[in-house]
């Protein structure tokens, strides 16, 4: 009897055990699938079916400059730049009251104009005739019509102190105001110490006021700490240069961190400034640290 139990249900007994087996098939065939679903997210398949790399949107080589200008001696400790439109460039140094003009086709400076008193000048951003300079103190220096005789200068002292140790400026035309990277503390108040981050916080134009709550916080170790900020024209990312730790790090218009490079420190002594022309063509500024003080053009890559 039980043998021929055994003997009746045998199909049925055959029929499960190729289910089962079928299963563990296909849970296997499934596995597979999503592992490779997860490594095509990191690839692209061209073509012909050849799997390559996934494209990396920076546009530009930071390995390989198209052009290097050597600045005087004057500057061997060159700050901050801003472009100022037909191929020349404005610039200040740590020292003296000056706005240094660079010709990028006769490679010279052509023009320098006096603004004040010699201090700490970190950065500068060209605004139509106006040149704003930035102190490392959070002092913001308006000169109207900077290139006539007779230009007029007007001093507005904000709530960063030195401690804060503002570095980096740009003009942001979205928001006509300009955005002020520091590389100090990142707090002005005692109540709120933003401890580990970096802090841009955003002067109003219209006001002529800071505001006082951070415009953008970034979480960064201390070996970030911003030297030069920029806005690339075409796409509105903001680009913060840091000299120490030889980074740069790119937020989109949000404050969101879309990117990080290292910088070479062969290319980069000390990288302080960076500015982009309306074309996107980036500029960065170093320091010579004994030697001249230079300024490296990187053109937009074109894509394949």
């Amino acid at each position: 009897m039980q043998e021929s139990q055994a003997h009746t249900h045998s199909p049925l007994l055959n029929r499960l055990q190729t289910f089962f087996k079928g299963a563990t098939t296909f849970q296997t065939i499934i596995s597979g699938i999503l592992a490779w679903m997860i490594f095509v997210s990191f690839c692209i398949t061209s073509t012909n079916g050849r799997i390559i790399p996934k494209e990396d949107n920076f546009k530009y080589d930071l390995g390989n400059p198209v052009d290097r200008y050597k600045m005087p001696k004057y500057l061997e400790e060159i700050s901050g730049l801003s472009y100022y439109g037909n191929g020349k460039i404005a610039c200040v140094q740590d020292e003296k009251a000056f706005i240094y003009v660079l010709n990028l086709e006769k490679e010279e400076i052509i023009d320098k104009y006096d603004f004040g008193d010699d201090g700490d000048y970190e950065d500068i951003a060209i605004v139509n005739k106006t040149a704003y300079i930035l102190r490392n103190n959070g002092t913001i220096y308006r000169v109207k019509d900077f290139k006539k005789k007779d230009r007029k200068v007007k001093k507005y002292p904000t709530e960063l102190k030195e401690k804060n140790d503002a570095e980096g400026m740009a003009y942001d035309s979205n928001t006509n105001a300009l955005l002020i990277a520091c590389k100090g503390s990142p707090s002005i108040g005692k109540e709120n110490s933003y401890e580990g981050y970096r802090a841009i916080y955003k002067f109003d134009l219209e006001k002529k006021k800071l505001v006082t709550t951070p415009h953008f916080l970034i979480e960064s170790e201390t070996s970030f700490k911003p030297s030069g900020i920029a806005i690339h024209p075409l796409d509105g990312d903001i680009y913060i240069i840091s000299s120490v730790g030889k980074q740069l790090i790119i937020l989109n218009i949000e404050g969101k961190v879309k990117d990080v490079k290292e910088l070479d420190p062969e290319i980069f002594l000390q990288p302080e400034g960076i500015c982009f022309s309306p074309q996107g063509d980036m500029y960065i500024s170093s320091e010579g640290q004994g030697e001249k003080g230079y300024i490296l053009k990187f053109e937009v890559q074109a894509k394949p």
